[in-house]
C-alpha cells in the first residue's frame, strides 16, 4: 500500500493526524508478526503551506537513516492483527534529529 502525504514536524513532536489505521487481512492465524511503519521522502523537496496549498519551498536536507516505527503490539500472532483495526495512534513526527522515537524532515512522503 502506497500513501502520498505531506507532513509537518516539531521538534517536541506531534502525534500524526489523520492517524494511521489498517485493517490486516490474509495472515497465518498462528504466525507472530511485527508490525511496522516506513515512511521515506516521496521527492527532494521541502514544503510550506501558502496561500491555502502546499508550495515547494526549495531542496530538502540531505537524507537521514531510516526510522522505522515498529508498532508497539508487536509481536502478535496474525489471529491478533487480524480482529481489529491496527492503529499507528501513538506515532509521534519531530524535526528534532537526536529523538530516537520520531521521524524527521519537511518533507512529502510515502507511506
Amino acid at each position: 500500500m502506497r500513501i502520498i502525504i505531506i507532513l509537518l514536524f516539531l521538534s517536541v513532536g506531534r502525534q500524526m493526524f489523520p492517524q494511521m489505521k489498517f485493517r490486516v487481512s490474509g495472515l497465518d492465524p498462528k504466525a507472530k508478526y511485527i508490525l511496522l511503519l516506513d515512511i521515506v521522502a516521496a521527492d527532494d523537496y521541502r514544503y510550506k503551506f501558502h496561500n491555502s496549498r502546499w508550495m515547494v519551498a526549495g531542496k530538502a536536507d540531505p537524507e537521514m537513516p531510516k526510522r522505522m516505527y515498529i508498532h508497539p503490539d508487536s509481536p502478535s500472532t496474525g489471529e491478533q492483527w487480524m480482529q481489529k483495526v491496527v492503529s499507528f495512534h501513538k506515532l509521534k513526527l519531530t524535526n528534532n534529529i537526536s529523538d530516537k522515537h520520531g521521524f524527521v524532515s519537511e518533507k512529502k512522503f510515502e507511506i
